[in-house]
């Protein structure tokens, strides 16, 4: 499985800012105000967790401390590779949000979208990290014994 390019992260971050920024002032322009959703950062967390705590399983089976299915591993690397893909978006949206309210931060409710922006972009970013890092424990160290799986015995 290729490996997450950076230049992917950015054009997506920067397409969920500049969407994000888009739909909210044409919303404001017609009188509409849609409220920042702070389940994104529940969720985004969530997801977060749930990958990391896979990642460990992999990276505890490919230094051959536990068993598991080798496609269910690669399964864990794709999974991770979404979440570094879903928290770069998100990072563009929770840092749209929070660009869209900036000149209004004297109002309780701008503050309020302000910081629900803020920590979605911060829990999209730990999204991202976890997305990168699980994806490095689930790469197969290469050695001389090509053919046979992470955590038997060469030989």
């Amino acid at each position: 499985m290729e490996r997450t390019r950076a230049s992917t992260l950015v054009v997506l971050a920067v397409i969920g800012l500049t969407l994000t920024l888009l739909v909210l002032r044409l919303l404001e322009r017609s009188g509409h105000i849609v409220p920042a959703a702070p389940v994104a950062i529940v969720l985004l967390a969530a997801f977060a967790i749930v990958v990391l705590a896979l990642g460990w399983r992999v990276r505890s089976f490919v230094a051959g401390r536990t068993s598991m299915d080798a496609v269910a591993a690669s399964r864990v690397a794709a999974l991770a590779m979404s979440a570094s893909y879903v928290g770069a978006l998100s990072l563009g949206v929770g840092l749209g949000q929070t660009m869209a309210v900036i000149g209004r931060l004297g109002a309780p409710a701008a503050r309020a979208d302000a910081l629900i922006g803020g920590g979605t972009a911060a829990t999209a970013l730990a999204c991202v990290v976890v997305g990168l890092v699980v994806q490095h424990w689930c790469r197969v160290p290469e050695d001389d014994d090509r053919g046979k799986p992470p955590g038997t015995p060469a030989g």
